[in-house]
């Protein structure tokens, strides 16, 4: 398996084993984070009885629904349709553009990601009208991961769509972290924060891939989970990141008023969530391949967070720090923070992990023969095209040649011109999956 549209390209210059054995650590990470075979081996159905893991949930006599949105969700949905899709009284799913299939039981709808537009509100009605389908004792499958909180929207009352739009928008240029922004998500929507899943009232079985550092359910299958966020914490997270002068005054209104019969759901009935995948998972089988290619291979942590310019700095630096044959992974999650007076972006082209490989080949810059790759596991990091970047210690000279000066790219969030200066942008189009950012650093054995 070769994920890299350009793998080819990005091999044939600069530290060419290097790069080599960084594509190929990658693709086993992202190989062993396969929803559709994590799913396959998950789930069963033996005769009438849904058997997920060691559990058994038996569909006679009963309703048997599946909703669900995400960048990871059209795996499991394809998995679960062709297992159980005659059984199924109605199912649709939300899936970013581009992902579209053809299910023969489920509808697939696309919608925009990373910011909201038409199809998501459509899909926001589709899945809730599913939810109220169902009635005590039926069966919803619920397939939310991340990705969702764009992908299926349905604003709460008094906040219109326009609205709702923008205040997505400046979430996504603050620079806050993921469980900030979906606190404020949660409280500003009708089906977020377990909502949805209250809307159900039966039995609910979740399908699931992890895309949060700590794999906490209610920030990657919010719609269905209870919540553990109160408006209390959208109100400190608005705090935190500077949002409130950002902020629609219907937004912002209705998370000062915190109106307690307005809360998310602390607790649902029946609810059962089951993780296909996650972002230990893959930098396990990372690490895994890079020892069997001869490198001493650490997982550093799984909660990279924060700037992604100071991700790849940091790994740049440990990288150049340890011995020869070392190769370290690290998992997480990073953010930009972008120039913006109340969330209007700055004219950068890039994204987090595009970022933190531009900050990764500045400071590789006299560290001796080394390799930085960042990539986004779903496929396609920030606004753009790309999944991330492969950079090496030439990787500064191959970008001055072309008369582009990196420090002064990264200042002005121009990862993506950087990078496709040198050669280094790295595409992959949707993998399938979504388990937060890998990031591989390698320095050669001899």
């Amino acid at each position: 398996m070769r994920p890299f549209r350009n793998h080819a390209a990005l091999a044939d210059h600069g530290r060419v084993r290097l790069r080599e054995d960084a594509l190929a650590i990658a693709t086993a990470g992202l190989v062993a984070v396969d929803p559709v075979a994590a799913t396959e081996r998950l789930v069963s159905l033996d005769g009438s009885t849904l058997r997920v893991g060691d559990d058994a949930y038996p569909l006679d006599g009963r309703g048997v629904f599946l909703l669900g949105a995400g960048k990871a969700t059209v795996g499991v949905a394809t998995v679960l349709d062709r297992l159980i899709g005659g059984l199924l009284r109605d199912a649709a799913v939300a899936v970013k553009h581009g992902q579209a299939t053809t299910l023969e039981h489920v509808e697939v709808i696309e919608a925009g990601h990373p910011v909201p537009d038409e199809d998501s509100l459509r899909a926001g009605l589709r899945l809730l009208g599913i939810a109220e389908q169902a009635q005590p004792g039926d069966l919803v499958l619920a397939v939310v991961t991340g990705g969702s909180s764009s992908l299926a929207v349905m604003p709460a009352d008094g906040i219109s769509f326009a609205e709702k739009v923008a205040t997505n928008r400046l979430l996504l240029s603050s620079g806050a972290d993921i469980v900030s922004m979906n606190c404020v998500r949660k409280h500003i929507s009708r089906i977020k924060g377990g909502l949805l899943g209250q809307a159900c009232g039966c039995t609910i079985v979740n399908v699931t891939v992890s895309d949060v550092v700590g794999d906490p359910p209610d920030y990657f299958t919010d719609l269905t989970v209870p919540d553990t966020s109160t408006f209390r914490s959208a109100q400190r997270a608005c705090d935190r990141w500077g949002l409130w002068p950002g902020l629609p005054a219907p937004v912002a209104e209705r998370l000062r008023r915190a109106d307690p019969a307005a809360e998310t759901p602390r607790t649902l009935e029946d609810v059962h969530t089951y993780i296909v995948a996650d972002a230990a998972t893959m930098c396990r089988a990372a690490a895994e391949e890079a020892r069997q290619r001869g490198y001493d291979a650490r997982v550093l942590t799984l909660a990279l967070e924060g700037e992604a310019a100071d991700a790849g700095r940091w790994l740049a630096e440990q990288i150049g720090q340890s011995a020869p044959g070392t190769a370290l992974i690290a998992g997480g999650e990073n953010t930009v923070a972008l120039p913006a007076v109340f969330g209007t972006p700055g004219h950068g082209h890039g994204g987090p992990s595009q970022e933190a490989a531009v900050s990764a080949c500045i400071a590789l810059q006299g560290a001796g023969p080394a390799c930085v790759l960042c990539l986004d596991s779903d496929g396609t990091d920030g606004p753009t095209d790309a999944c991330g970047g492969l950079v090496d210690d030439l990787s500064i000279s191959t970008m001055g040649d072309d008369g582009l000066d990196p420090t002064k790219a990264l200042a002005a969030h121009d990862s993506y011109e950087a990078l496709a200066a040198s050669g280094d942008l790295m595409f992959s189009g949707s993998t399938g999956t979504n388990v937060n950012d890998l990031k591989i650093a390698l320095r050669p054995r001899d």
